[in-house]
């Protein structure tokens, strides 16, 4: 049977696979994405923008640094939209004829277009809509005209859109007007090789029991609200530690709350950590955080890595009751659940949680099992894959332009 070849691409110019790459979670999607599709037989032709960048780029700070003012800004959309136009043209030069091409979407990218006007089908994921996200939430854009029109044309034109959660298809469907039936779901995985708690050294960073939380340290990630809980239930009696491993713009806002609120000794900020470091962060905590509070745009779309990461770990969560965690989480079995809106549900789940201390290790047991069963990588490429037959199958027409090219192409090289 002839291998399978993919053609994986990545325009957007901060996310990189290199150690010192800032954006953690792009950077595991896209390797375990790719080492799935080579687990299951494909040859997979990376094209990694970000690997190609400065380092000023993509390293810590970086975020901060390219949307320091206004100006700042409009030169990097400037910047992003003349390498777009370059590395779809050097993309195809460098991978050449595959099967398929899967791109991972960035603002003011599409580079998989150059494959698809020569008859390759063209699968494009999104993990949000940037257009919006990049100008409310982010504020790292100025050209937010530019990035909408060409955002939605590319979720227009491509074979098959992936995405990664059904809130973030129903903006798009509602947003872009792209059909349903063109849209896979495939929620993000965990690498459970890469966390695996047989890996933990057995060290702790607090003797009492700790919550842990890795990502962004971006309003939403609703950090505030976890440190304002620690607080008041240490006046009920109920201690927590609380460890943060990441960056972002609350940060400073963030520290100074736990000072304010009486308990900075007991919340640990470790700031940016090594890519490869954070299983072992992981496992000197007890209990995973993942709070999530409602958007701007009035609801959340996101699809955190860091809930299967922390289960992979063989970690309880408390997690914010949207759909992934809702369809993820079993409550009293593996975690708990809380409203994203309500402060005292949250407490009750931290109450809950800190009295089945004696519980953890088994919850943890069935977190590792479920997350090695059912959300490793391999899974979730294997159901990508069958639903982009199906849609492709059903259109046919991307069959039959490939079917064109492979044999123009056989033509020109006799």
């Amino acid at each position: 049977m002839r291998e399978k070849k993919l053609g994986y691409l990545s325009g957007a110019p901060r996310v990189s696979t290199r150690p010192e790459a800032e954006a953690w979670g792009p950077k595991s999607h896209i390797l375990g994405f790719i080492g799935a599709f080579r687990q299951l037989g494909w040859d997979v032709r990376p094209f990694i923008v970000g690997d190609r960048m400065p380092t000023a780029w993509v390293s810590a700070g970086s975020e901060q640094k390219l949307s320091r003012g206004l100006w700042t800004r409009a030169a990097a959309d400037l910047v992003r939209l003349a390498l777009a136009y370059r590395h779809r043209h050097m993309a195809w030069k460098e991978i050449g004829p595959v099967d398929w091409v899967y791109e991972r979407f960035g603002v003011f990218q599409s580079l998989g277009r150059a494959f698809q006007r020569r008859g390759i089908p063209w699968i494009l994921e999104t993990n949000g809509p940037f257009f919006y996200e990049a100008k409310m939430e982010r504020r790292s854009i100025v050209l937010s005209a530019v990035a909408r029109h060409l955002e939605i044309k590319a979720y227009r034109d491509c074979d098959v859109l992936v995405c990664i959660t059904k809130p973030l298809r129903d903006i798009i469907v509602r947003e872009a007007g792209v059909p349903p039936d063109k849209i896979v779901l495939v929620p993000n995985g965990v690498d459970t090789v890469r966390f695996d708690p047989a890996k933990a050294d057995g060290s702790r960073y607090f003797s009492i029991p700790t919550l842990g939380f890795v990502g962004s340290l971006i309003a939403w990630q609703g950090l505030d609200r976890l440190i304002t809980a620690v607080a008041e239930l240490k006046q009920e009696g109920i201690h927590w530690a609380l460890v943060i491993a990441g960056n972002g713009p609350e940060r400073r806002a963030w520290e100074a709350l736990a000072r304010d609120r009486g308990v900075s000794d007991r919340v640990l900020f470790l700031g940016g950590v090594p890519w490869d470091q954070v299983p072992q962060v992981l496992g000197r905590i007890d209990v995973g955080y993942s709070g999530q509070v409602p958007m701007k745009i009035g609801t959340m779309y996101h699809s955190p890595l860091k809930l299967y990461e922390y289960l992979a770990m063989g970690k309880p969560v408390v997690a914010a009751a949207y759909e992934d965690a809702v369809r993820v989480v079993v409550p009293e079995e593996t975690g708990y659940l809380f409203a994203p809106d309500s402060m005292a549900e949250l407490k009750r789940a931290l109450r809950r949680a800190h009295r089945h201390r004696e519980r953890w290790q088994d919850m943890g047991a069935k977190a590792r099992q479920q997350a090695f069963t059912r959300h490793g990588w391999v899974v979730r490429v294997r159901h990508l894959i069958a639903e982009v037959e199906r849609i492709l199958s059903r259109k046919g027409s991307c069959g039959s332009r490939w079917k064109s090219f492979a044999f123009w192409a056989s033509q020109s090289m006799r």
